[in-house]
């Protein structure tokens, strides 16, 4: 039945891995360099900026591209309408940036115009990506993604190691890869046959806008349920703590590389499948088989934690282990909450995203407020866990209104108590003991997951 819309979302699955592994990848195995060149406090300020950018990006420009992507799949708008109109949206917050960035420059921050910088060159970029995304140009959008991230660790070597810049030695880097990407879609797609100002008016940009501002607030909230952590770091525990939560947050990322490859071609075909008459068995499916692969993903991260540590980051760096599984637990309910959002894009319901993420964010921040200070960074993360997971439930709830996801909640619940069994483990000095016991919690989630997931890959076969 789902024979044809399985085969397609894995078709994209499989552009967007080649890109965004390869980026992932090249990323991850950045980090030794990373933890040995540079402090924890000049790590801890870099992810913040880092974090910053990906804040302020939908606030600079209207969140438009969401709109541009929506719509280009839609195909009710001329290209060149929606282009010409969301450029100059783009431009327009482009220029307000540089212009906040220069006097934040002029009043004393050390990085306001190298800040503004890159963050022009991230919305452009962000503006282009969506763009041809939403118009089919899939693989140009995944190859984009290596290029960027292979210069940054070019530059990232160059800046740091042999022009010992430090921190700006990082931001150069970021600069050069935005720029190197930008570089290459307009090389590719000819952006200029898209722009005729003579279609850009008010009542196109409202048309646009109208979709794209609720993102803002969502966008935001989103953030700051999920990065506002760090600025509770930095004020109860210090710059230095934060260096050891962004490397601890680095195996997580791992998860995140298989959400946003999977996500990139949902977001897709929940557009595709919005309007049939089986969209809720497709989504349920889709969804209790992304919670399946997602916990199977993270057992086998615990299972080679430590060992994986001790490869990968320098040694003052090493104790960021601990801070690993609340971290992981965070990046699964972020991911289901993630998937969630996508109905509520496919059913162009924006406005309601929104109010689910507000709840996400307070109760992170309630529980990061309260956590932190009492145990430390491990409360970062089961803020950050409890915040998402309140997110998944609320939106779980008010989705039924177009679209029902029937959630399967007893291998959820044994998924979690795996998951519990193996953080234990971990602290576990016997070192044979604690090995023995996490193949045993491991190979449970494997079985668990199997049967369903194998179920699940049989439908890529065409009826």
């Amino acid at each position: 039945m789902f024979s044809n819309s399985v085969k397609r979302l894995f078709s994209n699955s499989l552009i967007f891995s080649i890109g965004t592994l390869g980026t992932k990848v090249i990323g991850f195995l950045m980090v030794p360099f990373y933890t040995y060149f540079l402090t924890k406090g000049q790590f801890g300020v870099v992810d913040l900026i880092s974090t910053t950018v990906a804040m302020l990006t939908p606030v600079v420009t209207l969140s438009v591209f969401d709109a541009i992507f929506r719509f280009t799949m839609d195909k009710n708008f001329e290209n060149k309408i929606l282009f010409s109109n969301g450029l100059v949206i783009t431009l327009l917050g482009s220029l307000i940036t540089l212009i906040v960035g220069g006097i934040a420059q002029g009043v004393g921050y050390q990085y306001g115009i190298l800040l503004a910088i890159l963050l022009v060159l991230s919305v452009v970029n962000s503006f282009l990506q969506y763009f041809v995304r939403g118009i089919g140009y899939v693989k140009l959008f995944a190859v984009t993604g290596i290029v960027g991230t292979s210069l940054s660790a070019i530059l990232n070597i160059l800046f740091i190691w042999y022009f010992k810049l430090g921190t700006n030695g990082y931001l150069y880097g970021m600069v050069g890869a935005q720029l190197g990407s930008l570089i290459l879609i307009v090389a590719v797609i000819k952006p200029w046959q898209y722009v005729d100002f003579n279609l850009v008016s008010t009542a196109n940009a409202l048309k646009l806008l109208r979709y794209s501002v609720p993102m803002i607030p969502n966008a935001f909230a989103w953030w700051f349920t999920n990065d506002a952590n760090r600025f509770f770091i930095l004020f109860f525990l210090g710059a230095s703590a934060n260096g050891i939560y962004a490397v601890a947050n680095k195996i997580p990322s791992i998860l995140t590389i298989f959400f946003t490859v999977f996500n990139q071609a949902w977001q897709i075909s929940a557009v595709d499948e919005f309007e049939s008459e089986n969209n809720s068995t497709f989504y349920s499916m889709v969804f209790n088989n992304l919670i399946h692969f997602s916990f199977l993903v993270m057992a086998g991260l615990l299972l080679i934690l430590k060992p994986l540590m001790h490869v990968l980051v320098a040694p003052s760096f090493y104790s960021a282990w601990e801070f690993v599984p609340f971290l992981m637990l965070a990046m699964i309910f972020s991911n289901l909450s993630g998937f969630l959002g996508s109905t509520y894009i496919a059913a162009k319901m924006t406005t309601k995203l929104f109010s689910t993420t507000i709840y996400g964010m307070l109760t992170n921040i309630a529980f990061n407020a309260l956590l932190i200070p009492l145990i430390g960074l491990n409360g970062a993360g089961l803020g950050s866990a409890l915040g998402f997971l309140a997110v998944m439930i609320i939106r779980l709830k008010q989705t039924k209104a177009f679209v029902t996801i029937n959630v399967n909640w007893v291998p959820l619940t044994i998924h979690l108590i795996m998951t519990a069994l193996m953080y234990a483990t971990l602290h576990i000095e016997n070192q044979f003991l604690m090995f023995s016991l996490l193949i045993v919690f491991f190979g449970i989630t494997v079985a668990l997951a199997g049967k369903d997931v194998f179920v699940f890959l049989k439908r890529r076969k065409i009826s």
